[in-house]
């Protein structure tokens, strides 16, 4: 009984000190392997041109311009956010951003013109509507725009946006001007300085070859007309809206996913170049997108406008000798 009594406290404190919890296997190494394989990724995209050029028996001459080629391109994409920056500056607080000296090209119309007005009680209107103008865009470009490129080519039958994001900063009116004189009675004309400057996001899917696009800013300023006529005796006051840009306007859109290479420098210009062409196409004088509000208004005299004046010239003397004329 005693060695039975006298064995079970000092085997007791031996058991139970013995029994220890079993380790995992695999808590001694923790690796983050997909971490792990984005850096060989990384560094294998790194290594490759370096071995192909030795490899084909080039000159390390192009990789210095490839590196000269990347650091332009960083310089040029610095340049488009800095710009950004400072037109979001200037749109935030106009008064303070004037004030405090910004270049005289990035002020409003109303600081150089005494006869453009500003309109902040617009600007305020549009900001409480932006949510709501931001559905309407989404809707575009989902229901319209979506079904038509779909439609376009068989290629395209996967097309889709999977974001539409117009962003928080509305559109702004930096200045209006009306013309009091010189004008048809029957007709209001105005002059209004945009500017919009928005961190939108708009992205593209095309699933069937796995290519995805978008862009991430867009910056559009320029003098865009309203014409309201003809002025009626009845409800609604105007028979008819017509909209247009005097003149091109500037643009400027930052590219991510497969069309970031647009942001190489030669590029970036071409393809704002051929969107500036598209939007011409519609909005750029003479062409103008005419909105009847009464059913009785003749549109194609509105959107073809009979010319008011002419003007004509006679050369008197081209400057050039008789024989160097065809």
């Amino acid at each position: 009984m005693s060695s039975a009594g006298g064995e079970g406290p000092e085997a007791g404190p031996g058991r139970a000190g013995g029994r220890s919890e079993p380790e995992a296997p695999g808590s001694a190494l923790s690796v983050d392997l997909p971490g792990l394989l984005g850096q060989l990724a990384r560094s294998f995209a790194l290594l490759l041109p370096v071995y192909a050029l030795g490899y084909l028996g080039l000159s390390f001459s192009w990789v210095l311009l490839a590196l000269g080629l990347l650091a332009w391109c960083r310089r040029s994409r610095g340049l488009k956010a800095s710009r950004l920056c400072r037109a979001l500056a200037l749109l935030e607080d106009e008064e303070q951003a004037v004030r405090l000296g910004v270049r005289a090209c990035d002020l409003p119309a109303w600081v150089h013109f005494p006869d453009t007005e500003r309109a902040e009680w617009l600007n305020k209107t549009v900001k409480h509507m932006w949510p709501f103008i931001c559905q309407f865009i989404e809707k575009l470009f989902r229901e319209t725009i979506e079904p038509a490129v779909r439609g376009a080519n068989a290629h395209l039958s996967t097309f889709s946006f999977t974001k539409v994001d117009v962003g928080q900063q509305p559109l702004r009116v930096n200045g209006v001007k009306v013309y009091t004189e010189n004008v048809d009675k029957r007709q209001i004309i105005l002059d209004l300085q945009i500017s919009f400057v928005g961190n939108c996001e708009i992205d593209l899917e095309i699933k069937r070859y796995f290519c995805r696009a978008g862009v991430k800013s867009i910056q559009i300023h320029g003098t865009m007309r309203v014409i309201l006529e003809p002025l009626i005796g009845d409800m609604p006051l105007v028979g008819a809206l017509s909209i247009f840009f005097l003149r091109k306007p500037l643009l400027e859109i930052n590219w991510t996913g497969l069309t970031n290479l647009l942001d190489i420098p030669g590029l970036n210009g071409l393809s704002d170049t051929i969107i500036l062409d598209i939007i011409s196409n519609y909005l750029v004088l003479p062409n103008r997108i005419t909105v009847p509000l009464v059913s009785e208004v003749q549109i194609a005299q509105l959107r073809f406008p009979i010319p008011k004046q002419t003007v004509s010239g006679l050369f008197l003397s081209s400057g050039c000798p008789k024989d160097s004329l065809y």
